[in-house]
Protein backbone atom coordinates (compact mmCIF):
# COMPACT_ATOMS: atom_id res chain seq x y z
CA UNK A 1 0.00 0.00 0.00
CA UNK A 2 1.31 3.22 -0.37
CA UNK A 3 0.91 4.32 3.28
CA UNK A 4 3.42 1.53 4.17
CA UNK A 5 5.91 2.98 1.53
CA UNK A 6 5.72 6.71 2.56
CA UNK A 7 6.57 4.96 5.91
CA UNK A 8 9.42 3.01 4.52
CA UNK A 9 11.00 5.68 2.60
CA UNK A 10 10.87 8.18 5.51
CA UNK A 11 12.92 5.86 7.27
CA UNK A 12 15.44 5.66 4.57
CA UNK A 13 15.72 8.70 4.95
CA UNK A 14 16.57 9.34 8.11
CA UNK A 15 19.15 6.12 8.10
CA UNK A 16 22.30 7.44 8.73
CA UNK A 17 23.76 5.50 6.38
CA UNK A 18 22.34 7.38 3.60
CA UNK A 19 23.34 10.29 5.38
CA UNK A 20 25.34 12.01 2.64
CA UNK A 21 21.72 12.19 0.80
CA UNK A 22 18.96 14.51 0.80
CA UNK A 23 15.63 13.21 0.11
CA UNK A 24 12.67 15.33 -1.40
CA UNK A 25 8.73 13.44 -1.53
CA UNK A 26 6.54 14.83 -4.18
CA UNK A 27 2.77 14.12 -3.62
CA UNK A 28 0.78 13.92 -6.72
CA UNK A 29 -2.81 12.50 -5.38
CA UNK A 30 -5.46 13.60 -2.95
CA UNK A 31 -6.79 16.90 -3.17
CA UNK A 32 -3.27 18.29 -5.59
CA UNK A 33 -4.57 21.08 -7.61
CA UNK A 34 -2.30 19.43 -10.48
CA UNK A 35 0.67 21.92 -9.87
CA UNK A 36 3.04 18.84 -8.51
CA UNK A 37 2.92 16.88 -11.70
CA UNK A 38 2.86 20.35 -13.72
CA UNK A 39 6.07 21.41 -12.26
CA UNK A 40 7.51 17.77 -13.11
CA UNK A 41 6.26 17.85 -16.15
CA UNK A 42 8.22 20.87 -16.43
CA UNK A 43 11.31 18.99 -14.59
CA UNK A 44 11.05 16.75 -17.64
CA UNK A 45 9.92 14.00 -15.39
CA UNK A 46 6.56 12.41 -16.89
CA UNK A 47 5.01 10.10 -14.47
CA UNK A 48 4.10 7.09 -16.39
CA UNK A 49 3.83 4.76 -12.97
CA UNK A 50 3.67 5.35 -9.09
CA UNK A 51 5.94 5.39 -6.77
CA UNK A 52 8.83 7.27 -9.08
CA UNK A 53 12.19 7.59 -7.93
CA UNK A 54 14.14 9.63 -9.29
CA UNK A 55 17.83 10.40 -8.83
CA UNK A 56 19.48 13.99 -9.06
CA UNK A 57 23.61 15.58 -9.02
CA UNK A 58 23.63 18.98 -8.80
CA UNK A 59 20.46 19.81 -10.07
CA UNK A 60 20.44 17.44 -13.14
CA UNK A 61 18.68 14.48 -13.01
CA UNK A 62 20.55 10.72 -14.01
CA UNK A 63 17.82 8.78 -15.98
CA UNK A 64 19.71 5.92 -16.14
CA UNK A 65 19.18 6.17 -12.09
CA UNK A 66 15.30 6.32 -12.06
CA UNK A 67 13.43 3.65 -10.50
CA UNK A 68 9.52 3.13 -11.24
CA UNK A 69 7.45 0.95 -8.58
CA UNK A 70 7.85 -0.28 -5.27
CA UNK A 71 10.98 -2.32 -5.36
CA UNK A 72 12.22 -1.30 -1.81
CA UNK A 73 15.35 -3.82 -1.84
CA UNK A 74 16.55 -2.25 -5.04
CA UNK A 75 15.94 1.30 -4.18
CA UNK A 76 17.73 0.70 -1.08
CA UNK A 77 20.69 -0.80 -3.21
CA UNK A 78 20.89 2.08 -5.53
CA UNK A 79 20.96 4.76 -2.33
CA UNK A 80 23.73 2.56 -0.64
CA UNK A 81 25.60 2.95 -3.91
CA UNK A 82 24.88 6.14 -4.43
CA UNK A 83 25.70 7.31 -0.45
CA UNK A 84 28.91 5.52 -1.04
CA UNK A 85 30.10 7.81 -3.68
CA UNK A 86 30.29 7.29 -7.29
CA UNK A 87 32.65 8.13 -10.01
CA UNK A 88 30.87 10.45 -12.70
CA UNK A 89 31.79 7.37 -15.38
CA UNK A 90 29.48 5.49 -12.82
CA UNK A 91 26.52 7.40 -12.51
CA UNK A 92 26.67 7.64 -16.15
CA UNK A 93 26.91 3.91 -16.60
CA UNK A 94 23.80 3.66 -14.46
CA UNK A 95 22.80 1.43 -11.69
CA UNK A 96 23.25 -2.54 -12.78
CA UNK A 97 20.19 -4.51 -12.82
CA UNK A 98 21.00 -7.16 -9.82
CA UNK A 99 21.73 -11.05 -11.78
CA UNK A 100 23.16 -8.86 -14.16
Amino acid sequence: SSRMLVAVYNKLSTDPAYAPLDFAAVSVGGADDGMALRVLDEAFVHVNALPLFCFYDAGIEHRRWRLAGADVAELQRRLARVAAGLSQAEIDEGPAVEGE
